[in-house]
């Protein structure tokens, strides 16, 4: 007896030095053994947690004590049923509840819940089909499943495992992270199989602490940040416009001046002519508008700004390749992630705004809109689960779902391709080398189909002697695709050599010979002579001058300024009638008269207008009269 009482007076003492919360009261009940508890099987849980999740991510600043597991794995407890007098455990088979009764943003803050906070985060009383609490949820959900009175799910070994949900009206919703770290939450769990059916003579309770970490952002505050983003984008196109108006506004001062107009309201207008003002005015406004965002979408510091945000988003985006970062960072990251999502949306909605049907003809133009809508179908369905209302099957599917949208977000680095278009050699390279394939497309051809009959001469001599890489039609093709590299080809032949097959060196001479010293360096060869056909073919534009290559340079660019001039014509049109109506309102002129005057105007504007081209057609045609002599010149006397 005495040694019974000093066992349990060091054991006591011992949880007192180490602080560690692991609270369990003794078994009660009439067939409970004396000096038996309930007691979490750390061990077993850490091994199984790795095993389900293939990974496991510690803490960045452990407690002691305290076990540390990630927000986003599986998480799967175990229970002992622990003797305090003889140091024996058996596993804990019975049916018990998991219940979340306290919990803080620090171990210093921790609190006990009140009973009615627990009923409400961890009770399903009230929604007994969405099958998941506002903290946490099963991840293997069962066919059917039990509830105690106050609505707690009743759990047991073969349907044990957790994931953690944390939704805004949680107490674990919506966390900001410290330092630049990722937000973590300590929980204090009370498991107890006091209300299950199924124990009726030893009653257990344990209460426990668990530190998860690794919180990610929440849907809602990313939304937020892309709020406050687009914010900041709308105040520099606001001052944009602004700045633009301002220019628009001193130029028609100016015209007016020039053309002797007085600055005049027009004070007596009847309603019809009210109406007919507000809506040239609407028309001119929506007009200047267009024009201005056709100006952002062609001018070229667009695409170096989303070039930049590319570059930056690539960044974040091998970052989060490594785990030490994705652990540590990955709300940040996240945020940067919601931020960057609207420079590529505003991007997408101004040039389909401007090009219409035309953005989806070029191939790159569909491709950002693919990635661009995949990031926002990702963020969209974050933001709907974060809303709650799920059974916890749908809550599975949905983030099976995320899990392979967020697998999309790789495509995202192919808008890298897109800086190819601000290095013209990069351009080059890649444009012979798309031309090559169609030349190089019989070399592939052939290297395949001896590569083919390589593999069943291999297969049917040499698979007794090396069975590992002759051993079948597969294993077989990857040895030979191995020799092609040069990798291992001795170790190969030594195999065979050994199990009775030297004359395999013949073989593999052949194949290196056929495979690697002539169809894959006449693919280098043809792809090498694409290339000096490139260069010579610039030079050869370069020596000539010609003024079709400029305008072929140019011609992509033609269109944009014509429909700049027509936007700009529109206005200027606008402006003379209404520089009209109100020098008409103290004539008293007619109708008629005011017709005509307008019909003079744009008479003599279009008069001027052709007298540009005209202009520009006879300068381009010296041009061309110049370059043809001096072309017949030169070939007279190479002749």
């Amino acid at each position: 007896m005495k040694a019974t009482l000093l066992v349990l007076l060091l054991s006591v003492v011992s949880m007192m030095v180490t602080g560690d919360l692991h609270l369990s009261e003794r078994g009660t009940g009439p067939g409970c053994l004396v000096g038996t508890r309930l007691a979490f099987d750390l061990n077993t849980t850490l091994e199984e947690t790795k095993r389900l999740n293939n990974e496991f991510f510690d803490c960045p600043n452990p407690e002691p004590g305290v076990p540390c597991f990630f927000y986003s794995h599986v998480f799967k407890p175990f229970f002992i049923i622990e003797g305090t007098v003889e140091g024996e455990s058996d596993r804990f088979l019975d049916s018990y509840t998991f219940k979340v009764v306290g919990g803080g943003r620090t171990r210093g803050s921790v609190r006990n819940y009140s009973h009615e906070e627990i009923l409400n985060f961890n009770s399903l009383s009230d929604s007994e089909s969405s099958r998941q609490t506002l903290v946490w949820t099963y991840d293997d959900v069962p066919d059917s499943f039990r509830l105690t009175k106050e609505g707690f799910l009743l759990m047991s070994n073969a349907s044990n495992r957790v994931r953690w949900l944390c939704q805004r009206n949680s107490p674990c919703g919506d966390l900001t992270p410290v330092n630049l770290l990722d937000p973590d939450f300590f929980f204090i769990i009370e498991v107890s199989n006091r209300e299950t059916a199924s124990s009726p003579f030893c009653e257990h309770t344990l209460r426990f602490e668990l530190h998860a970490h690794g919180f990610p952002l929440d849907p809602v505050r990313g939304l937020f940040f892309m709020q406050m983003t687009m914010t900041v984008i709308q105040t520099i196109l606001i001052c944009y416009i602004g700045h633009t108006c301002w220019r628009l506004r001193q130029k028609t001062v100016h015209t007016k001046k020039r053309d002797g107009l007085d600055e005049q309201d027009g004070n007596q207008f009847k309603a019809g002519d009210v109406l007919v003002k507000v809506g040239s005015m609407l028309h001119s406004c929506f007009l200047q508008l267009y024009c201005i965002i056709f100006r952002i979408v062609q001018n070229p510091m667009l695409d170096h700004v989303i070039m930049l945000v590319v570059l930056f988003d690539t960044s974040t985006l091998i970052a989060q390749t490594f785990q030490g970062v994705t652990v540590r960072t990955g709300w940040c990251l996240s945020a940067v992630d919601s931020c960057l999502l609207v420079f590529y949306v505003v991007e997408a909605v101004f040039k389909i705004l401007v090009r219409g049907r035309t953005y989806f003809r070029k191939p790159w133009n569909v491709l950002d809109f693919f990635i661009v809508f995949m990031s926002v179908l990702e963020f969209t369905l974050s933001l709907v689960q974060s809303a709650g209302g799920f059974s916890s099957r749908q809550a599975s599917t949905l983030f099976r779902v995320l899990k392979t949208l967020k697998g999309a977000r790789v495509f995202r680095a192919l808008r890298l391709l897109k800086a190819i278009r601000f290095f013209k050699g990069l351009q080059a390279i890649l444009l012979t080398c798309l031309q090559s394939f169609r030349s190089m497309s019989s070399i592939i051809v052939l290297m395949f189909l001896f590569l083919f009959i390589f593999t069943v001469i291999f297969r049917e001599m040499f698979n007794e002697s090396d069975p590992e890489h002759f051993g079948n039609i597969f294993r077989t093709i990857f040895t030979l695709f191995q020799i092609l590299t040069l990798d291992d080809w001795s170790l190969i032949y030594m195999t065979s050599r050994d199990n009775g097959a030297p004359h395999i060196i013949y073989f593999l001479s052949l194949y290196i010979v056929v495979e690697l010293f002539t169809f894959l360096n006449l693919f280098i060869a043809v792809l090498a002579d694409n290339f000096q056909l490139s260069i010579r073919k610039k030079r050869q534009c370069k020596s000539q001058k010609s003024p079709d290559v400029k305008e072929g340079e140019t011609q992509s660019g033609v269109k944009a300024v014509e429909d700049l001039e027509m936007c700009q014509v529109e206005i200027e049109e606008e402006f003379h009638k209404e520089a009209l109506r109100r020098a008409s309102s103290d004539s008293k002129q007619s109708k008629r008269k005011i017709e005509l005057i307008s019909r003079h105007l744009q008479l003599l504007a279009a008069m001027d207008q052709h007298m540009q081209k005209y202009r520009s057609q006879a300068c381009l045609l010296d041009n061309l009269v110049e370059t043809f002599f001096t072309v017949r010149s030169f070939s007279v006397y190479m002749l």
